[in-house]
């Protein structure tokens, strides 16, 4: 299940955006991936884009006094928390290729185009 990028997926900011595309590369990759050699250095990659890229968007919603930072922040915490399970079970050998889809549909599909998009019309109208 590849994912495509949209336009009406982009938030307006150009940093944010570029790393939402970035997302949608590595998602495509890892979804791709048939074996755990494979998966390893994508979620690797993945981990660290990830801590950048949430650390970039609280900044953001902090600076900006977005009143839903606690809940995002949280949700953040439940998409590192699945990513962590993810990659434990590949380290062991497992790849559980519906639990890698979901994550990423969860997070590029829902998390980016709903949660993420409405904390950017809050920085926008800041």
């Amino acid at each position: 299940m590849a994912l495509e990028w949209k336009q009406d997926y982009e938030l307006g900011h150009p940093g944010i955006d570029a790393q939402h595309r970035y997302l949608f590369d590595l998602t495509n990759q890892m979804v791709a991936a048939h074996t755990s050699e494979q998966l390893k250095p994508l979620l690797m990659a993945l981990y660290k884009h990830t801590r950048e890229h949430f650390e970039l968007e609280e900044g953001l919603m902090r600076q900006s006094g977005f009143p839903g930072l606690a809940a995002h922040a949280a949700y953040h915490n439940q998409l590192l928390s699945r990513l962590n399970s993810l990659s434990q079970d590949v380290g062991k050998g497992v790849v559980d290729r519906v639990a890698v889809g979901s994550l990423m549909s969860d997070w590029a599909l829902r998390h980016i185009r709903f949660d993420d998009a409405d904390a950017a019309a809050y920085i926008a109208r800041g």
